[in-house]
């Protein structure tokens, strides 16, 4: 499974990549007409879930989650 975080902030998105490092959390930063974002892998929808709970709780940030896609 595979999760992608976005923000247009430089601040923010430097913030949050030094966390994902620290927690040791394997992902990969990109760039797109100037929106930074960063796709976490290899967390299943548990520790995808946590993870984001505890980050919005450190960074003091809303949970502005996109519906899941449907499956073919």
């Amino acid at each position: 499974m595979a999760t992608t975080i976005k923000t247009s902030s430089k601040n923010y998105f430097n913030k949050i990549q030094k966390y994902l490092h620290n927690k040791r959390v394997f992902f990969t930063p990109s760039l797109n007409l100037g929106v930074y974002a960063l796709t976490i892998f290899d967390l299943n929808q548990d520790q995808t879930n946590s993870l984001i709970s505890k980050m919005t709780k450190h960074f003091h940030l809303t949970n502005q989650q996109e519906p899941l896609a449907l499956a073919a």
